[in-house]
């Protein structure tokens, strides 16, 4: 893989998506300091690690590999990039967020005509 080319293109991806470099090592089941080197250009990822990144960020491995132009890298659709964001809070903030959705859920229950 192309060391620098390759570790670019995934500070990218992961600046695109405004996730930190453990939320995103967490996502694929590698620690931190692993992922940081895939960034920085001291490691190349196995294959298997490799297509598991492309599927993560939505785009061929070919393009993962090669690189991408700014205009090719993927827009995360707004469920998914929340689902992200979620899965990067510590347990209390994330049972905090499932409460605030608990409660609007009842506030449209009280509101909507029966």
């Amino acid at each position: 893989m192309a060391g620098q080319d390759f570790g670019q293109t995934l500070w990218e991806l992961r600046h695109h998506k405004g996730l930190t470099q453990e939320a995103i090592s967490r996502e694929l089941h590698i620690s931190r300091q692993v992922y940081s080197h895939y960034e920085n250009g001291r490691r190349s990822p196995d294959a298997v690690t490799a297509s598991r990144i492309a599927d993560f960020h939505h785009i061929p491995l070919q393009k993962l590999v090669k690189g991408l132009r700014p205009e090719e890298i993927p827009k995360p659709d707004e469920q998914q990039e929340f689902v992200m964001l979620y899965d990067s809070l510590n347990p209390e903030d994330q049972e905090s967020i499932r409460g605030y959705i608990e409660y609007l859920h009842a506030k449209i229950d009280q509101e909507s005509p029966e």
